[in-house]
């Protein structure tokens, strides 16, 4: 099919809406273009997948490859994606930039057809992009085909229907990380607590377990990065008395690859219906994100059990936060999600997760009323002052069971 037709103008009126024909032709054209750039992102190395590493790699304005990136690692968006993506000159400025840079494309005759097409039609359906914005605005979902916007009555089934299957549930899952600069520039120090706050569990409930999860695998020859001690000295297994019910649970600890798997039982003879609290804390070295080659830190807070409320913050030191783009979004969890930064789009949600900024001073939360005693052990313990820190919030009631929840923070920029 040849799609460089020569583009033809006419005047459109801004109030009229787009017919369901031209729609059609129109999102026919968004998913060929859709595709294609997917396409493009594949045939790039890892360390140019993401917007600050493509801006790099030849040499675009940041925001016009944010724009790109992000289009492309999320569900299609039906005509929605017009919006989203940059214009057909800034496709075209980033093509010819990615090409001048000296990398091999695998159809970039066929993507910049697509440009072209698109370009046509934006100056016959509206006159400009955004007289045809105006006139598909509220088309977008419809032309999508997707469902509306979940409201939370959907995970809340959810969380009925894995609470009965598995046998355990909780009102809480709670995930806070504090990162520091560390002793030398390529390193940072990452202190966690997670845990369960009244948790429940069947007799027959499976084994209850939690996955420490990090993107980063230990380096060889090294005793210290990727190596988490107790937060408090002489913790066993990591576990916060204070914030833990006792008789403390047995713990089993293992890490194989970028996991600590903690599998926890119940002491012998302690009450099996009664609700626990069960709150761990660490710290350790890591490599700063800035010195990998994608330059890009993932947080997750993985559901591995039903619970009704997720609290998940993520602390920067002003230095490190003034050195990164933060974001948020929520994954389908596969086997091998760790090693596949460059194909996260495979696995994330179409429905957006709200970021919230805070500050350690007021990240208080009716979710759990002895969180800001939690807070305080974790920066007290570090020597750390709160002050000096930026925070990021991700609070869902009924996280979707067996999804991944993800903060990213990219450091990729110069500045």
């Amino acid at each position: 099919m040849n799609l460089s037709s020569a583009p033809i103008r006419v005047e459109v009126s801004a109030e009229q809406d787009l017919g369901t024909a031209d729609a059609a032709g129109l999102d026919q054209i968004l998913q060929a273009l859709f595709q294609a750039l997917r396409g493009l992102l594949a045939d790039l190395p890892p360390e140019a997948q993401t917007a600050s590493g493509l801006s790099r790699a030849c040499g675009v304005e940041r925001t016009t490859c944010q724009r790109v990136v992000s289009a492309v690692i999320s569900p299609y968006p039906g005509l929605g994606l017009l919006e989203a993506l940059p214009g057909p000159r800034g496709l075209r400025t980033l093509l010819e930039a990615i090409k001048a840079a000296g990398f091999t494309l695998s159809d970039g005759q066929g993507l910049s057809d697509c440009i072209t097409r698109l370009d046509a039609d934006i100056r016959r359906l509206g006159g400009s992009r955004s007289g045809l914005l105006r006139r598909i605005a509220g088309a977008a979902a419809a032309a999508s085909g997707t469902p509306g916007k979940e409201d939370g009555s959907t995970r809340q089934r959810l969380f009925e229907a894995s609470a009965e299957l598995t046998g355990r549930w909780s009102d809480l899952w709670l995930a806070s990380h504090v990162y520091t600069p560390g002793p030398s520039p390529d390193r940072l120090i990452q202190s966690r607590v997670h845990g369960l706050v009244g948790h429940r569990a069947r007799p027959d409930a499976v084994p209850l377990t939690f996955h420490v999860f990090s993107t980063e695998a230990r380096p060889e020859h090294s005793e210290e990065v990727g190596v988490y001690r107790s937060l408090v000295e002489g913790a066993p297994d990591a576990i916060l008395r204070a914030f833990s019910t006792q008789p403390l649970p047995v713990v089993r600890s293992k890490e194989p690859g970028e996991h600590m798997v903690q599998t926890i039982d119940r002491e012998p003879g302690a009450p099996e219906a009664e609700p626990i609290d069960l709150i761990f804390g660490m710290r350790g070295l890591m490599t700063h994100p800035a010195s990998r080659p994608n330059r890009l830190e993932e947080v997750w807070a993985l559901v591995n059990f039903p619970v009704r409320r997720m609290l998940f913050d993520v602390f920067l030191h002003r230095t490190l936060a003034r050195q990164c783009l933060p974001g948020l979004d929520q994954h389908l969890w596969r086997p091998d999600f760790s090693t596949q930064v460059g194909e996260r789009w495979q696995t994330r949600f179409a429905y957006p997760v709200r970021l919230e900024l805070l500050s350690p001073g007021n990240a208080r939360s009716d979710a759990y009323e002895r969180y800001p005693l939690l807070l305080g052990l974790m920066f007290e313990s570090g020597g750390l002052n709160p002050a000096d820190y930026v925070g990021y919030r991700c609070d869902v009631t009924y996280p979707a069971w067996r999804t991944g929840y993800r903060m990213s923070f990219d450091f990729g920029g110069e500045d």
